[in-house]
């Protein structure tokens, strides 16, 4: 067996619990720290954002100035970028500083855009990682890149961050978490890059129809690249999915390969979990109809044990399936059921929740907002989750769910489609349901079929129990990223 690199950096634009806003901060938070455990040495790196400060008296950490403030050239000009350090659970993060970029109130954009210099600030992380890097002087053998903030690093460890050539000594892994973004942006910010030239025909991996495309960048720089789950590894080298870079993905010399999230099991317990009135496990699972008795009293609905609850924790954005659910929501609220939806995203969205809430106010109730306690309780108190997806990379809830032995409802894609097994083909290890097409019709069977399931209680028991049993560690996905560092020490 090859032997493990001894120093990575995981350098991403986001962690828990520092600064979030999504599935990427769960990444980054819960598998550098699994991976310190098993033995390999991980250090990480992300932006200072105001979100880091201010969470300071809430998490278990304090910030710290390092020795170190890096002169970072974008363009004409030299910036300063302070090194800041904080440790947690064993592990050790450095924070880029400069406030006219991260001290803001949004990591990426405002409820109505994004932020217009996200070009700038996400090349001056970048520039100064490789800087920090340098200061250093003890060289990390693989760095593991996120998605498109990441994505013209393998250029810069190459050129360097003046241009004047450095040499890439580190190999790169890149890491897909969702191919839609992709840092896309005019080619008169090129100049800021200081790569050597100055002309966008010479550097084809970042040209995409006149553009930079950050994404593209990392995709043919990096020494290998994976994404966060088998079924969309295949599913991004086609048209459908592949966001114009299908092509791209498809000549890379390796093949793109898939490993499945996991998830704080620790966290994410019903045996122990602190924001839940009654906890339970799957020998004993009485305490989750408890959970959701105080469930419905808190979003003001009235419990009825013979009603099954379903419920939905997203951001209200296209892609986590809005419209199917709009499309089939009249019929929906015919059925006998209870729907609670904690979420928010796209005002068009907000707007039909309001109209919901006034519309069924027996049946549903929809919390516009983000509140993690509270996303634990809908997990235990729920019956059944739902998470139609247009697309998911991997998604997390559906994982959450099976833990909390919650019964998840997906569409076939993605993750989803390689974490959750449908009953209906499956009657002895079925964990789910799973959507056959992206239809509302296809979306009402499966809350149908639901229906029928919650009154089969042997069968419902049988099904939870199955999704409680599903390993979602960590450790599992942290042995294959093993593996893949390992795959590239061996590379000359």
């Amino acid at each position: 067996m090859s032997q493990s690199p001894s120093r990575v950096l995981f350098v991403s634009s986001e962690s828990r619990p520092f600064a979030s806003t999504g599935g990427l901060a769960d990444v980054a938070e819960a598998l550098p720290v699994e991976l310190n455990r098993i033995g390999v040495s991980v250090d990480r790196i992300m932006p200072l954002y105001r979100a880091v400060w201010e969470g300071q008296g809430k998490g278990d950490y304090q910030v710290e100035r390092s020795p170190y403030t890096l002169q970072i050239p974008m363009g004409n000009e030299i910036l300063p970028a302070e090194i800041f350090t904080a440790e947690l659970q064993g592990t050790l993060t450095y924070f880029v500083g400069f406030e006219e970029y991260f001290d803001r109130i949004e990591l990426y954009a405002l409820p109505q855009r994004e932020y217009s210099d996200n070009f700038s600030r996400f090349l001056f992380f970048q520039k100064a990682v490789v800087a920090l890097i340098d200061a250093l002087q003890a060289p990390y053998e693989v760095l593991h890149l996120n998605d498109w903030q990441c994505g013209l690093l393998p250029l810069l460890l190459e050129k360097g961050i003046n241009g004047t050539g450095r040499g890439g000594r580190e190999k790169t892994l890149f890491t897909i978490h969702n191919l839609a973004y992709q840092g896309l942006y005019p080619a008169t910010g090129l100049y800021k890059t200081n790569l050597p030239g100055n002309f966008l025909d010479q550097y084809p991996s970042l040209e995409y129809y006149g553009k930079l495309n950050f994404m593209k960048a990392g995709l043919l720089g990096s020494d290998r690249v994976n994404t966060v789950s088998p079924t969309y590894a295949r599913e991004i080298l086609s048209p459908e999915f592949g966001c114009g870079l299908e092509g791209v993905l498809g000549s890379l010399p390796n093949p793109v390969v898939g490993i499945v999230n996991g998830v704080d099991t620790e966290v994410w317990n019903p045996e122990t979990d602190p924001t839940l009135p009654k906890t339970y496990s799957s020998k004993s699972i009485a305490g989750k109809e408890s959970c959701k008795k105080d469930l419905l009293k808190e979003v003001g609905l009235t419990y009825d044990k013979e009603v099954p609850l379903f419920v939905m924790i997203s951001r209200l954005v296209d892609q986590k399936g809005i419209p199917v659910i709009g499309e089939a929501m009249e019929r929906m609220m015919s059925l006998p059921m209870q729907f609670v939806l904690l979420g928010s995203g796209q005002e068009i969205y907000h707007n039909w929740l309001k109209d919901w809430n006034r519309k069924w106010p027996e049946h549903f109730k929809a919390i516009i907002g983000y509140n993690s306690d509270l996303s634990h309780r809908m997990e235990a108190g729920a019956d059944f989750f739902l998470m139609p997806s247009q697309f998911e990379p991997c998604g997390l809830n559906q994982l959450y769910s099976l833990r909390y032995g919650t019964i998840p409802i997906v569409n076939q894609t993605g993750g989803l489609q390689d974490t959750v097994d449908d009953y209906r083909q499956n009657p002895k290890t079925g964990t789910g349901l799973r959507m056959s097409q992206y239809t509302p019709e296809s979306f009402l069977e499966c809350i149908r079929d639901a229906i029928s399931l919650f009154h089969d209680k042997k069968k419902l028991r049988g099904i939870r129990q199955n999704g409680m049993r599903h390993d979602v560690t960590w450790t599992r996905t942290a042995s294959q990223y093993l593996e893949l560092y390992r795959e590239l020490g061996e590379e000359k």
